[in-house]
C-alpha cells in the first residue's frame, strides 16, 4: 500500500512540474507576442507622424486605407528587426497595419501580427 502511494506521489509531482513547465513558458511567450507588438505600434505611430499621413487624412479628406508592412517600417528605421525575433530566437514575426479615418478626424490602425506559432485574430497575408 505505501509503494502504491510514493507512487501516486511520485507522479502527481511530475504532473505539476510538467504544467508548470508548460504554464511558464506560455506566459514568457505571450509577453514575447506583447512586446512585438508594442514595438510595431510604436514605428507605426512614429512613422504616421512623421510622413504627416494622419494629418493629410483629415485635411484632404482621405478615406482610403493605407496598409504599412513590417518590412517598410523596417527599411525606413522605424522598427528594428531584431523588434520582430519570434520566439523561437531563430526566426522574425511578419506584420502590418490598417490605417483608416476615426470619428475625430485622426488616423486610427488596427495592428496585424504573424509568428510561427502566433497570428493576431484578422491577419491575412496581403503580399
Amino acid at each position: 500500500m505505501k509503494k502504491k502511494l510514493l507512487i501516486l506521489i511520485i507522479f502527481i509531482v511530475i504532473v505539476i512540474i510538467i504544467l508548470s513547465i508548460y504554464m511558464f513558458n506560455d506566459a514568457k511567450e505571450k509577453e514575447r507576442y506583447n512586446e512585438i507588438e508594442e514595438a510595431f505600434e510604436e514605428a507605426v505611430i512614429w512613422n504616421l507622424d512623421a510622413t504627416g499621413n494622419s494629418k493629410k487624412h483629415c485635411e484632404e479628406n482621405i478615406t482610403k486605407e493605407i496598409t504599412i508592412t513590417a518590412d517598410h517600417l523596417i527599411s525606413n528605421g522605424y522598427l528594428k528587426k531584431e523588434d520582430m525575433l519570434d520566439t523561437s530566437g531563430k526566426s522574425y514575426c511578419d506584420g502590418y497595419a490598417k490605417t483608416f479615418v476615426a470619428e475625430d478626424c485622426d488616423i486610427d490602425y488596427k495592428i496585424y501580427i504573424k509568428c510561427n506559432d502566433y497570428k493576431t485574430k484578422g491577419y491575412k497575408d496581403y503580399k
